[in-house]
């Protein structure tokens, strides 16, 4: 799986647009596409080998549901330069810029984009939309048939459809993008139509492909994210919405919640270091890895686990030190999102205050 590529994905996305319109577009929903363009699917690595439906277009589309309600909780926080200690700060701003709505929209155009890399760049080609439906991207080149670069007198068909889309561009486009996706839609449908007459009416390219990709991969991504940009813009959200449970209640059920996080995922470090011959018979088809690499893997992700236990212990007591322990821990683990809203949640002002004094 490309890594750092879905990074430069996805900065490649972001970063024409904060300089087209940086004051227009929220940062706070161009960090969710980041991250989600980054590891939103692969929340199904918390299961490890066992097969689910969470690594498919759908599939994520369904979690995004549950996770769009982090990202929104996470909205009320920013980043600032500190003046004493560690250089940046977590400040709680106390509203929630994104709804729940626009975050769903973000994090789904995100994962969507996830797709895009792993389509291309995984060696099985192949796009993920739901289990048991697995487009490889040979046969979506193949609906378009057999030929290829063909030189046929119906090409002028195709040809006067181009010429006039684009001339007649430089008045639809400024109607807006209602305009332009009817004249979109109307330019795509007939294409569509007269191809199943025959392809050569565009020389026999991999017409239907491009349409369809660029759909899936594009479109409903692009469209989802600046909806959501659009919406935050001209509905902002002004008034913080108060909490109806005490602070001291709501840490101790997150402290729950961070100490099962911490023991299940330390179950996991002392299952790879304990059985790693095992593991290595159930996913060896799938990854290339030996048990002396999950053993290390094992120690080394069992040891940030167990920091999460132990600061999630800590919290119910209201230790300052462990209270860093389980923001240090929950925030690595981010690549199954949920832990993130653990950490942010320890940066809320009233929260914070428990912890005062123990400094």
């Amino acid at each position: 799986m490309p890594t750092f590529g879905h990074i430069v994905y996805g900065l490649c996305v972001l970063i024409p647009i904060l300089y087209f319109a940086r004051e227009r577009f929220s940062y706070k929903l161009a960090f969710i596409f980041l991250m989600t363009n980054i590891f939103g699917p692969d929340i199904t690595f918390l299961f490890g080998f066992i097969e689910t439906g969470v690594h498919y277009i759908i599939g994520y589309i369904i979690v995004s549901i549950p996770l769009a309600l982090v990202f929104s909780y996470i909205s009320r926080f920013k980043m600032e330069r500190s003046s004493k200690g560690f250089p940046l700060t977590i400040m709680d701003e106390g509203i929630k810029e994104i709804s729940w709505k626009n975050a769903f929209c973000a994090s789904a155009a995100g994962g969507i984009s996830h797709f895009f890399i792993d389509q291309m760049f995984h060696r099985e080609l192949e796009m993920h939309v739901f289990p048991g439906i697995d487009l490889q991207l040979q046969d979506i080149m193949e609906w378009s048939g057999d030929l290829y670069h063909t030189m046929n007198p119906i090409m002028v068909i195709g040809e006067a459809i181009v010429v006039g889309m684009i001339i007649f561009s430089l008045f639809y486009l400024r109607k807006g993008y209602k305009e332009t996706f009817i004249v979109f839609g109307i330019g795509t449908v007939l294409s569509i139509v007269l191809m199943l007459i025959s392809t050569e009416i565009y020389g026999g390219e991999r017409e239907y492909a491009v349409i369809f990709c660029c759909v899936i991969y594009f479109l409903i991504p692009m469209f989802l994210l600046f909806y959501a940009a659009r919406d935050v813009l001209d509905h902002p959200v002004e008034a913080a919405i108060p909490s109806k449970m005490p602070a001291k209640t709501r840490l101790n059920i997150i402290s729950s919640i961070s100490l099962l996080l911490g023991v299940i995922m330390l179950a996991y470090g002392v299952v790879a270091l304990t059985m790693s011959d095992v593991l290595v018979d159930l996913i060896g088809d799938s990854m290339d890895v030996t048990g002396t690499q999950l053993e290390i893997l094992g120690i080394y992700y069992g040891s940030i686990s167990l920091i999460l236990v132990i600061g999630s212990i800590g919290l119910f007591f209201k230790n300052r030190i462990c209270r860093y322990m389980v923001i240090f821990s929950s925030t690595y683990f981010l690549i199954f999102a949920f832990p993130l809203g653990i950490a942010f949640f320890l940066f809320e002002k009233d929260v914070k205050a428990l912890f005062v004094k123990e400094e």
